[in-house]
């Protein structure tokens, strides 16, 4: 299976470094334009600025002593109240000193806990599925983040791409967040995937899934070179359902991925069962093509006419369903000719799966993004 994410810049920005994704390293570079954040690419004196900040006193610190020694903080029996006041002020500054790690003062949990508790009292409920998958999504996907670092970072990342649907006032702000927990999710993910089992299955499912719906919904630009690369991704997330599925259906997780019943579907809408048609009419040969881009066309074609009529037979959103489900049948043949993008006839294929996307954009949150797509193919 390829790995998840992308190349690592060696000459990228602080702000990139920081938020440990990969800097364009132009000047300024492309995600600080992005998010409106001053780039350091554009300083030559930043390498002369950074420095370190020892937290240990110094040994002509009138604090360097140990606690309880003579010349240490503590105060003896017999001196003054002022002394006293002195010397526990001393005391206080030194335990603060020494105790106080960095990561408390910075904030960064704070910011956190807001995205945590954003996550848990809403961003949960605009997931996917019936009411019992929700609340799992809820409740029982968190407290598997807890133990796997990498799903924590992929709510957390969903969490703040919500707040910055929401809030258009700080979209930056939340999309930088989104930013930084996406790619550390993606880290953890490449590690995690080496030892898939019974034991992580549940966690790289959950983590995969939020992963994708984070691609979607702060890709860097809405193009389909983007799309290609959600695809990759999606791929992925197929490789670990594919192998885990038997394991995710006998766990906490099942009723996500659970096929829903006749009772709780939709009948389809009119423009669905149209386009439907249409999806169908893409699987006839062509004269203009050659042999081997026709096969490949055709069949990728039959594969997004399999995904749709499978979502709307088993799902209660079918066309998020299709849309997520079509990229991950798609042989590497097929990708590369959509990555040339010379075919005419591929080119009508792939509008069409973008219209299948800018239906679920109606719905999604997280596609929105995506909409007017199909005029850019």
């Amino acid at each position: 299976m390829p790995r998840l994410g992308s190349k690592k810049s060696r000459h990228g920005c602080v702000q990139c470094k920081a938020r440990r994704v990969k800097c364009d390293e132009n000047r300024p570079c492309g995600a600080c334009v992005r998010y409106r954040v001053e780039c350091s690419l554009l300083s030559t004196s930043v390498a002369n600025r950074a420095h370190t900040v020892s937290q240990t006193p110094s040994a002509g610190s009138p604090h360097a002593s140990t606690p309880g020694t003579p010349n240490g903080p503590f105060v003896s029996p017999g001196r003054s109240a002022a002394e006293f006041v002195k010397h526990h002020q001393a005391a206080v500054h030194y335990y603060d000193s020494i105790l106080t790690p960095p990561e408390v003062t910075s904030g960064e949990w704070m910011q956190d806990l807001e995205l945590m508790h954003h996550y848990t009292a809403h961003a949960h409920m605009t997931m996917p599925g019936l009411e019992i998958a929700k609340q799992i999504w809820g409740f029982a996907v968190p407290q598997e983040g807890f133990k796997h670092p990498h799903l924590m970072h992929s709510i957390l990342s969903f969490s703040a791409n919500h707040l910055a649907y929401i809030n258009m006032s700080r979209a930056s702000y939340y999309h930088v967040l989104a930013s930084t927990h996406q790619s550390a999710a993606l880290t953890g993910l490449n590690r995690a995937l080496a030892d898939l089992g019974p034991a992580n299955c549940h966690a790289l499912f959950a983590s995969a899934s939020l992963t994708i719906m984070n691609a979607f919904a702060d890709a860097r630009t809405y193009s389909t070179e983007v799309l290609i690369e959600i695809f990759q991704l999606l791929r992925g997330m197929s490789f670990v359902l594919n192998t885990a599925v038997p394991w995710i259906e006998n766990g906490p997780f099942a009723a996500i991925i659970r096929p829903s019943n006749g009772d709780q579907l939709n009948k389809p809408s009119a423009l669905l069962s149209s386009f439907l048609v249409e999806v169908q009419a893409a699987s006839y040969p062509s004269p203009t093509e050659s042999a081997e881009s026709q096969a490949s066309r055709i069949k990728a074609a039959e594969q997004l006419r399999q995904a749709l009529q499978y979502s709307i037979d088993t799902s209660g959103h079918p066309t998020l369903r299709a849309a997520m489900t079509w990229p991950t049948t798609l042989e590497t043949d097929f990708l590369e000719l959509l990555k040339e993008g010379s075919d005419p006839k591929v080119r009508e294929l792939m509008k069409l799966y973008c219209r299948l996307l800018e239906f679920a954009s109606s719905e999604w949150w997280f596609i929105s993004g995506w909409r007017g797509i199909s005029s850019r193919v």
